[in-house]
């Protein structure tokens, strides 16, 4: 089928050239065009303005109701006129000073409050009003044996322009009972609170220099222990925490200028019964033997300054209560359902009274003093001590200083003032404070508008010291 042939060989020429076809073009950009265009303002307008005169009115003046008004306020302004003078803002301006503040501690004045020398007799608590012009003392007898008959005084001084207290104050209080606590409401400079150890609260505006009679607050059922002025917050009213040694804590609600005056809230922290409760002698008022209901004997407390629902309240057999303003439930057993219970928790206890609680004003911590001679550091959140600081004297109160942070005085038996570094709970060494008359510290209170503070004893001496400005750490 396939069969094998050979054929002759066939050759053709190559075709390729090596020469290229060239050509030459010129690029050229288009020609570019400029134009100006002058803008001007087609119409302008001048306008001139006349103000026309007018013949001046003789304004209508109601001179009864401007004399009113210059009398309802006038008493007013007078007084923060008096609390502003003296005032030592500029005092350490220095223009050509070194920069460097004064460390110096130092004695201004001194004056015994007493009539006549009475070993018996002490100051008992100190204010300073608003404005940190007038200073206020109130006097109690040392020790009581049963019920208070005693008369007592509130006295004010006014503070000079060179620091110094007159020998005669400038008014006088008298009581039929001893003074156990004393407190000027924080922004109205006329009104000032008292509590007495016969169970009294009660309230004098001291703008009606008339009225010498005080308004009745309540009477607790024991001496009371501690008042204290909460800042406006319900309805914009005042409030006025007091607290005894019956148990109960007593809201109250002040309104129409102080003049009305009812009962908030009740709260009684009835967690545990102490038993020496009744081997104590009879109430202050003598009037009937002490309750036998479930109830501690309230010595201290003090509200939170991160949270001003939540406070602590100190009891006679040692107690730290952790308490709550809307978180209280009533008491079972009383038969009274407004009788409300405001424990959520309770701390570490002291081994003796609790003599003062005290919040920190930067802090969520607090610190507390006890006769067990100890002064203690509390963190809010936790129920064991945080730092214990072991003193030589018993210490009756603590206070901050004001525009120091971290830093708080103790005081107490002994004429020295202590200062501590919350912090650490160190001493402060650079700063020595001492009673000159070498007696028992009863009462303490920094002046919120001057460098300076008030110190009282146990035989009627009352000091003003000045404290430098510059923070210790």
């Amino acid at each position: 089928m396939f069969t094998d042939a050979s054929s002759e060989p066939v050759g053709f020429r190559s075709q390729l050239c090596s020469n290229k076809p060239e050509k030459s073009s010129n690029i050229q950009t288009d020609e570019v065009v400029y134009k100006e265009n002058e803008t001007q303002a087609i119409e302008t307008k001048d306008v001139h303005t006349q103000t026309i005169i007018e013949q001046r009115k003789k304004p209508q003046v109601d001179y009864q109701k401007l004399a009113a008004f210059l009398k309802r306020v006038t008493p007013g302004i007078l007084e923060d006129l008096d609390e502003a003078y003296g005032s030592n803002a500029f005092e350490n301006y220095d223009p050509g000073a070194s920069g460097e503040p004064s460390t110096t501690v130092k004695l201004l004045a001194k004056l015994n409050t007493l009539e006549e020398s009475n070993n018996e007799i002490k100051i008992s608590d100190i204010t300073w009003s608003s404005g940190g012009g007038t200073l206020s003392v109130s006097h109690s007898v040392v020790y009581h044996e049963t019920y208070c008959d005693h008369l007592s005084k509130i006295k004010f001084y006014d503070l000079t322009k060179d620091y110094q207290l007159p020998i005669e104050p400038k008014k006088v209080l008298n009581l039929n009972s001893c003074v156990t606590s004393l407190s000027y409401h924080p922004t109205e400079p006329s009104i000032i609170a008292a509590g007495l150890f016969n169970g009294d609260i009660v309230l004098w505006n001291l703008r009606d220099e008339t009225a010498v009679t005080p308004t009745q607050v309540c009477t607790h059922g024991d001496t009371v222990s501690l008042i204290h002025w909460r800042p406006r917050s319900i309805n914009d009213v005042s409030l006025l925490v007091t607290a005894s040694r019956d148990g109960y804590i007593l809201v109250h609600k002040l309104t129409a200028n102080f003049t009305t005056i009812t009962q908030h809230k009740r709260f009684k922290i009835a967690k545990e019964h102490n038993p020496s409760e009744s081997t104590r002698p009879r109430s202050a008022g003598g009037s009937r033997e002490r309750a036998t209901e479930a109830g501690l004997s309230v010595t201290t407390f003090d509200f939170s300054t991160k949270d001003p629902m939540l406070f602590v309240v100190g009891t006679l057999c040692g107690g730290l209560y952790k308490c709550s303003v809307d978180r209280a439930t009533p008491v079972e057993g009383l038969g009274n359902e407004n009788i409300l219970d405001p424990v959520v928790d309770e701390y570490e206890r002291h081994e003796g009274s609790v003599t003062c609680v005290r919040s920190s004003p930067t802090r969520n911590l607090f610190v507390t003093s006890g006769t067990d001679k100890e002064i203690r550091i509390y963190d809010f959140a936790e129920s064991v001590i945080h730092q214990t600081i072991s003193v030589d004297d018993t210490i009756v109160g603590l206070t901050w200083l004001p525009g120091i942070i971290d830093v708080f005085t103790a005081y107490g038996a002994g004429a020295s003032i202590h200062f501590y570094n919350v912090t650490n709970g160190k001493p402060v060494t650079n700063l020595k404070l001492e009673m000159s008359e070498k007696q028992g510290t009863s009462c303490l209170q920094f002046n919120g508008k001057r460098d300076l503070v008030a110190i009282g004893d146990t035989k009627g001496n009352l000091e003003i010291w000045k404290i430098p400005r510059q923070p210790f750490t």
